[in-house]
């Protein structure tokens, strides 16, 4: 298997990641927000993150990590995820 090939696989998988990111973050805005939840949809950015930066996707790596972040905050109850504003 060469470099080309285990690059379709990443972006194969990170279309399977992103439908359960969608997913949950669809979930999440009808404002299911149980750990079960959260969980899917932080392990979906983890999983595509982990691919990007073993392919030098640098910007990616970085936009996933804010992205790692902000769902830890819901997580441990630092940020509520319904909350809206105006």
């Amino acid at each position: 298997m060469d470099m080309n090939e285990i690059k379709e696989i990443f972006f194969q998988e990170c279309e399977e990641q992103l439908a359960e990111l969608e997913s949950g973050l669809l979930k999440m805005n009808d404002g299911e927000t149980d750990s079960e939840t959260v969980n899917a949809v932080f392990r979906a950015v983890h999983s595509i993150k982990g691919g990007a930066g073993a392919f030098g996707l640098d910007d990616l790596v970085a936009f996933a990590h804010v992205f790692e972040t902000t769902l830890d905050c819901v997580r441990s109850n630092k940020l509520d995820p319904g909350h809206r504003t105006s």
